[in-house]
């Protein structure tokens, strides 16, 4: 499991804090040999912070979020919300999916977001 700290020292240490990222999901499948392996994406398009639960909600609302978007929404927390952790909500038929891990792809300005099943 990620906190929005550990998001906030990614960003800052591999893109630099860009604000024109786009962000993605990515669902990681472990096979026999237990590696990971893509079993599919998809972009990130709306976030929810929850006082209640202490978490960062990602999910796939109708709106278009950005870098920009989420850094404006976790530098205004206070300190204590540092420690919320990042999870994903794939759909509503599927319960909220914590993060693994983070990623970039610098060509395509892409910030992700990896999750397992």
């Amino acid at each position: 499991m990620r906190y929005i700290i550990d998001m906030i020292d990614d960003m800052r240490e591999n893109i630099q804090n860009s604000q024109e990222y786009t962000l993605l999901a990515i669902l990681l499948r472990e096979d026999d040999s237990k590696n990971f392996q893509n079993a599919g994406e998809k972009a990130i398009t709306s976030l929810y912070i929850d006082h209640d639960a202490r978490e960062l909600q990602l999910g796939f609302l109708d709106e278009n979020i950005t870098t920009k978007n989420l850094l404006n929404s976790v530098n205004s927390l206070e300190m204590q919300a540092m420690m919320y952790e990042v999870v994903i909500k794939i759909s509503n038929e599927h319960p909220l999916m914590p993060v693994i891990g983070f990623g970039e792809n610098h060509e395509q300005k892409q910030y992700i977001f990896f999750v397992t099943t």
